[in-house]
């Protein structure tokens, strides 16, 4: 009697929705890139990017006229506004961005799974649609995630050095290194809070510190009149509207203290009586925040993907600033540590695209004199949407660890701290 062979199982059902929501997903950028970044508002990042590169470049100073907000190497991504290519300088640089965003997933789905890549391609498409093609924030984050996976492999000096490189781009990797020299700590079985680290740590903090060292050093070289603008230009911001610490400002205007619509810094914000006093508050729970979540990863409660997405998460949630374009910084991280979808996150995601870049645009503010006051809805749904960011971040942090294995297997591995 032949046995007969075992048929092997075939999953067509989940092969089949997989590519048709990535085929969706890569519908919605495509729609961004030709529909909305060529429309009357979708390119006004990409062409600052432009004037900051042609200024460096090729301006009446050349290599000596730095960005006023952003650091220095942030020139590298803008100088793709300058390459001839099709069409004009918005196609190319969403081009551009859109192959990083397929290297990306690519990337994702080998190294995490199909299931991660698709889920971190529908958070970016559902929200950052107007932002994830049209700003540079997918290279830093790129360079966040790489360095994740190069710690994870306990390449250690690499992640340093694409952590320097983040930096130098964009300054809120700066805040994830200590992340990473715990998570260092904890595979050599050292105790943190020894006095004296070993010596591949400080190898490590050193290789950051030198390179972030360099770049602003040689930017005070090129320009001594900017070089410190990254820092300066957001220490004078005022509360930008989208920011956690405006909805806080606008309740206070609800219980009768005067705010007012605001207009600077290339951005839309909110001014108060209580502007000071939120600012404060939240620049106190920025350096807590972060430094809760240090504490609780050196002792065990967080594992090392999650500490650094919670940690990402920490800086946009506290931040003056509140930028659609942030949510490129957490979303991959979030979509690695979780592995699929999470609803409230899906519903932050919907509203951020809602309010930007529709509501924006539902308000007349664009192309308009200031008014005083903005329209009450518009306040209200960013208040909405904060409310669900920061419920997110609770249940992200509080939630037991669904740690994936290739976070628990190093753990079992790893003998205790030694003294």
């Amino acid at each position: 009697m032949v046995a007969r062979p075992i048929p092997r199982p075939v999953r067509p059902v989940r092969l089949t929705r997989n590519r048709a929501v990535i085929a969706l997903a890569a519908g919605v950028l495509l729609l961004s890139l030709f529909g909305y970044m060529h429309g009357a508002y979708g390119h006004g990042d990409i062409d600052l990017y432009r004037r900051y590169a042609l200024a460096f470049w090729s301006g009446p100073h050349p290599f000596h006229a730095l960005p006023a907000e952003y650091p220095l190497l942030a020139l590298v991504p803008f100088a793709l506004t300058l390459l001839p290519g099709p069409g004009d300088s918005v196609t190319v640089f969403g081009l551009g961005m859109l192959l990083l965003l397929a290297a990306g997933y690519v990337a994702v789905r080998r190294r995490e799974s199909a299931r991660t890549a698709e889920v971190c391609a529908v958070y970016l498409g559902l929200g950052c649609f107007a932002t994830v093609l049209g700003r540079y924030d997918l290279v830093p984050a790129a360079a966040v995630v790489v360095a994740y996976w190069a710690a994870r492999r306990r390449r250690f000096d690499l992640a340093y050095g694409l952590l320097a490189v983040g930096t130098l781009l964009k300054l809120y990797p700066l805040l994830v290194v200590p992340v990473v020299a715990i998570e260092q700590f904890r595979t050599l079985g050292v105790n943190p809070l020894r006095l004296r680290p070993p010596r591949e740590v400080v190898r490590g903090l050193a290789i950051f510190s030198v390179a972030v060292a360099g770049g602003f050093a040689l930017a005070a070289v090129l320009d001594p009149s900017r070089w410190l603008g990254p820092f300066s230009f957001n220490a004078h911001r005022p509360l930008q509207v989208e920011s956690v610490p405006a909805s806080l400002l606008w309740l206070t205007g609800l219980a009768g203290l005067p705010i007012a619509a605001d207009r600077s810094f290339n951005s839309y914000n909110l001014v108060g009586r209580a502007s000071e006093l939120i600012g404060l508050a939240a620049t106190l729970a920025l350096v807590g925040g972060c430094l809760l979540v240090y504490w609780r990863q050196l002792n065990r409660r967080l594992g090392f993907g999650r500490a650094l997405a919670l940690c990402v998460l920490v800086v946009i949630c506290t931040n003056r600033v509140l930028s659609p374009q942030y949510l490129v910084w957490v979303l991959p991280l979030v979509a690695i540590v979780e592995g699929d979808y999470d609803l409230v996150w899906l519903a932050v995601c919907a509203l951020t695209t809602a309010i930007f870049p529709y509501v924006y645009d539902s308000t007349g503010l664009r192309g308009e004199p200031m008014p005083a006051q903005y329209p009450l809805y518009f306040p209200a749904l960013i208040a909405v949407r904060n409310a669900l960011l920061i419920l997110a971040t609770v249940r992200f942090a509080t939630r037991p660890a669904r740690l994936r294995a290739r976070e628990a297997a190093p753990a079992r591995s790893v003998p205790s701290w030694r003294a």
